[in-house]
């Protein structure tokens, strides 16, 4: 199992349009693009399920009829605090705690042992923990996936009566490295704190002055929720200063708190909001890949989206940010969000058609020609490699499955993968941090392809920002070697 997470690596949700660089049929930018679309029947999988026997949460209780298995020493085969507390502490807990954003805690034996059967069916079908990337794509970093054998070590523990063990024989826990260490710590909400009142969920803008005077590089990025039992997700976008007012119109003309965001925030008739870091529910922020950060110039502006999940009872939030910089680092970097220009346009429509099953869409671009565009006079990318992180996916909810590929001199037989997600959900989306960074070079293409379900629709769907609309979008962590 791998060490708890210093960088964030999900919560990649809703998160802002940028037009990327354009296809070799229109302008010549040495990018192709491509779009297909294709309806074929679906197969549903039937999620798995598991039967099991509840226990009271006694302690001394295995529940009842069941029969716990013991070894030779007359020991329980599992026990909660030598074998099921490590793994629910690794990969639940950070979540499922009180005042978190899950529904109730797995903190203690007595929780664990009430849940337990709960529990169950998620892990057999893998919809818990939320980790979207399929292992056999790529190695990731701080995977907290449940191995087969771990699941079969939690199920055998239910199915025995849940014994508790001795506290004794709790491993010792995971290394932690802490927070990191950071520049600045800012309160996203004034004059006061913001109360989400859309249900069930809420995206919400919030301007903050980029703190630094100078030339500065992020490094490191962390939020700190206000109200964690509400708080889903949050991203933050650099406004370049050229842009700001653009932003801060938006800001001015909603007379809440910060302003409504959904498909990102705002400003898409000036789509270059560059990506600066995100945060999720378990995944708390941290530096970015060792020896790399992302340059913000004095007079920018940040946006942070967060998306609200609002629950009864909760209090307002005043979340906070905390930055890391540097004033120089060894590997600048961008974030770049891959998309066809042409979907945005709708000049070629990313049709999503009401009643079809299974519909493709895929883009093919050169790194260089995405840079030159959202980086015009970009430092690095242009003419030479680049080495990829990270990288992710992001649809709406219509998405089923997507997959980011480079190909190799742009030969579809010579690809690998960098990120494939076979299930989508759009409440667990993500970016994915590579085990061992992939060099791209100048000839390679990234290929990008998103699948769609609109078997249950009554109208076509196309790209856009909205809850009812689409997206196709490839996100990958690019630096200078």
């Amino acid at each position: 199992m791998s060490t708890s997470p210093r960088i964030l690596v999900l919560a990649v949700l809703a998160p802002a349009v940028a037009a990327l660089a354009c296809g070799g049929d229109d302008g010549g930018s040495g990018a192709t693009a491509a779009t297909t679309e294709a309806t074929t029947s679906t197969t549903t999988e039937a999620a798995t399920s598991s039967s099991t026997t509840g226990t009271s949460g006694d302690p001394s209780s295995t529940g009842e009829g069941t029969t716990t298995t013991t070894t030779a020493g007359g020991e329980p085969s599992v026990s909660y605090y030598r074998d099921v507390k490590p793994l629910l502490d690794h990969c639940c807990v950070k979540c499922h705690r009180a005042g978190d954003i899950a529904p109730f805690a797995l903190e203690s034996y007595e929780q664990a042992s009430m849940w337990g059967p709960s529990l169950l069916p998620s892990l057999e079908d893998r919809t818990m923990p939320p980790w979207g990337a399929d292992g056999a794509c790529r190695d990731y970093r701080y995977d907290h996936t449940l191995s087969d054998a771990e699941i079969a070590t939690i199920t055998e523990w239910v199915d025995i009566g849940a014994p508790a063990g001795e506290p004794a024989d709790e491993p010792a826990p995971l290394p932690d490295d802490g927070p990191p260490a950071i520049d600045y710590d800012i309160e996203l909400m004034a004059p006061e704190p913001f109360a989400p009142t859309v249900y069930p969920d809420e995206y919400r803008c919030f301007l903050i002055d980029w703190p630094a005077d100078d030339e500065r590089f992020v490094t490191g990025f962390n939020i700190l929720p206000g109200e964690r039992s509400i708080v889903h997700h949050v991203i933050a976008f650099v406004i370049p200063p050229d842009e700001v007012d653009t932003y801060v119109a938006l800001d001015e003309a909603d007379p809440e708190i910060g302003y409504s965001c959904y498909g990102g925030p705002g400003g898409e008739a000036v789509p270059r909001a560059q990506w600066l870091g995100a945060w999720a529910p378990g995944f708390p922020g941290g530096p970015l890949p060792e020896g790399t950060g992302i340059e913000v110039a004095p007079g920018s502006k940040v946006a942070i989206q967060i998306h609200y999940h609002p629950v009864q009872g909760a209090g307002a939030d005043q979340s906070r940010v905390q930055i890391r910089t540097a004033t120089a680092v060894d590997h600048p970097a961008y974030v770049l969000p891959l998309a066809n220009p042409l979907w945005m346009l709708n000049v070629v429509p990313m049709s999503i058609p009401a009643g079809n099953s299974d519909v493709r869409h895929t883009f093919e671009i050169d790194i260089p020609a995405a840079i030159d565009f959202l980086f015009p006079g970009s430092s690095f990318g242009l003419d030479g490699p680049v080495e990829v992180s990270t990288a992710g996916l992001h649809m709406h909810t219509l998405g089923t499955r997507g997959s980011l590929h480079v190909r190799r001199g742009g030969d579809e037989a010579q690809q690998e993968c960098l990120v494939d997600v076979p299930r989508w959900d759009f409440n667990w989306q993500g970016t994915y941090e590579f085990s061992e960074r992939v060099t791209v070079e100048t000839s390679d293409t990234i290929f990008l392809e998103c699948h769609f379900d609109n078997s249950n629709g009554d109208k076509n769907v196309a790209w856009g920002d909205g809850t009812e609309d689409e997206m196709c979008l490839g996100i990958l962590y690019v630096s200078e070697p």
